[in-house]
């Protein structure tokens, strides 16, 4: 899979559009200028608009970083706002387009659309698609659509209510285990899947929205290429609702409070980053585990704030949350790109060439012995050696060990009477032992396997020498004594 290192980063701040749709039929008999008007500005720029109570003559202005009124379509939201960071999926980056108001806003109707009016996620896999197609080089386009229904997680591409689990991985980022991404190469294939995941996605009918949904949603277009992954996430939030005014009760009354708990962690996380506080309550709900990422982190992101033209309260509550996020900053990291395959060293192979390229060849069959257990063979010079048998070593360790519990009388005589044949089995070698030792290398003596273990006192042997040639002559038989010890335990 992918890791996300990051090759480059650069500051982007969140880009706040403000919506206002268009007077229903129900409410253009009743109302009568909206309570939104552009005061200045252009496209492109900074704009400033005037919200008026028209009941109080109330009016406020706020900042913000584009302009949408009733005249405007949603495919002039598209191609002014969402289509100029597509490109950088295909390089990539991550995006995040999410639209936030009250319930009855036009929030799902800019995201979703209709078949005669498409909204931005049917027209952003449509332009995905056809890049896509205009590569030239190998590109896979997959979608994911989830839920998140009462703080849980929910796939809507799945046949049967599946739960997914919102977990973090070790760099603290949010991993969705058994969220399902299935592959489309055209808009019918698209069309088919995103239906059925309109079709399970909760909604119901409440005292002010016909049909009003239940569920933050969450659209997901993954794109990846031979060399990088990028994605873009089109998230419907659901609305906030007052339920005084839709008079919920019930299952819809447990349903709104979720919904609100959710809107208004949400904003303590934006007031949280514009006053620079050092920890952020992104763990107040799921909602803020998932934008993590587009509010003050490595994601490029735009807020699209949806108001109804004929309520004035809701509308100064949308734009407070809205404008102040026009300060949060996300550092763009570019590039999640697949990690290079490992490829397994064999250590003892090198070692063996550079001993060689050395010289050192003598040192070879050594060296095998240590890091290798496959390759502890007798050496040639060796083959033709007895090998010791651990029945053998295992009877002498016995008698040595029965010999240590005997009872004696005379324990210092004991010792003497067992030292006597060693003594004559060390002769030949104790008379010039500190000349033996020095001239032959340790590591090159060989013995028989049945070869003794011996000792002797060989200050004995030295009864003229002075006490720095008894005390050479005791540590070259302790060389020798560990030497022995070494080649019969190998």
């Amino acid at each position: 899979m992918a890791t996300a290192s990051s090759s480059s980063s650069s500051a982007q701040p969140l880009r706040i559009l403000l919506r206002v749709r268009p007077f229903l039929p129900s409410e253009a008999a009743s109302s009568g200028a909206p309570c939104v008007s552009l005061v200045d500005g252009y496209p492109g720029s900074e704009v400033t608009v005037k919200l008026k109570d028209q009941y109080t003559s109330r009016s406020e202005h706020y900042n913000l970083d584009a302009f949408f009124g009733q005249e405007n379509s949603v495919s002039e939201i598209f191609d002014r706002e969402v289509s100029p960071l597509i490109p950088g999926i295909f390089e990539g980056t991550n995006a995040t387009v999410f639209a936030y108001g009250a319930t009855g806003s036009g929030k799902t109707f800019t995201m979703q659309g209709t078949e005669d009016c498409p909204g931005l996620i049917p027209l952003a896999v449509s332009t995905i698609l056809d890049l896509a197609r205009c590569t030239g080089t190998w590109c896979c386009v997959d979608i994911s659509y989830y839920e998140v229904y009462m703080e849980r997680c929910y796939d809507l591409l799945e046949p049967k209510a599946k739960e997914i689990m919102a977990l973090e991985d070790k760099d603290g980022n949010l991993q969705l285990k058994g969220l399902c991404w299935t592959p489309v190469q055209s808009m019918e294939e698209f069309e088919e899947l995103y239906s059925i995941g309109v079709q399970r996605r909760k909604v119901a009918h409440t005292g002010l929205n016909d049909v009003s949904s239940r569920s933050h949603a969450v659209f997901s277009v993954r794109v990846s290429t031979s060399v990088v992954k990028g994605k873009l996430n089109l998230i419907d939030l659901a609305g906030s609702e007052d339920n005084r005014r839709t008079m919920n009760q019930g299952i819809r009354l447990q349903e709104s409070s979720k919904i609100n708990q959710s809107l208004l962690a949400l904003s303590n996380v934006i007031s949280a980053l514009n006053t620079n506080e050092r920890k952020i309550p992104y763990r107040g709900s799921k909602l803020t585990r998932i934008l993590q990422d587009s509010l003050g982190g490595s994601s490029c992101a735009v807020m699209i704030a949806c108001l109804n033209p004929a309520e004035y309260q809701e509308a100064v509550n949308t734009i407070c949350v809205a404008a102040p996020s026009r300060h949060i900053v996300s550092y763009m990291s570019s590039a999640s790109k697949p990690e290079t395959p490992k490829v397994k060293v064999d250590m003892e192979d090198k070692l063996r060439a550079w001993l060689e390229s050395k010289g050192k060849t003598k040192s070879i069959q050594r060296t095998n012995g240590l890091f290798s257990p496959s390759a502890r063979k007798t050496p040639s010079s060796m083959s033709h050696m007895k090998q010791p048998t651990f029945s053998k070593i295992s009877t002498r360790v016995k008698a040595m060990d029965q010999d240590a519990v005997l009872p004696s009388a005379n324990p210092c005589k004991e010792v003497k009477k067992s030292d006597s044949s060693l003594r004559r089995a060390l002769l030949p070698i104790s008379s010039n032992v500190n000349q033996q030792t020095s001239d032959t290398d340790n590591s090159s003596i060989l013995l028989e396997p049945n070869t003794p273990v011996v000792t002797c006192n060989i200050l004995e042997k030295i009864p003229a020498a002075t006490p720095l040639d008894k005390f050479n002559a005791l540590g070259s038989t302790l060389k020798v004594g560990m030497t022995l010890v070494y080649f019969i335990t190998i």
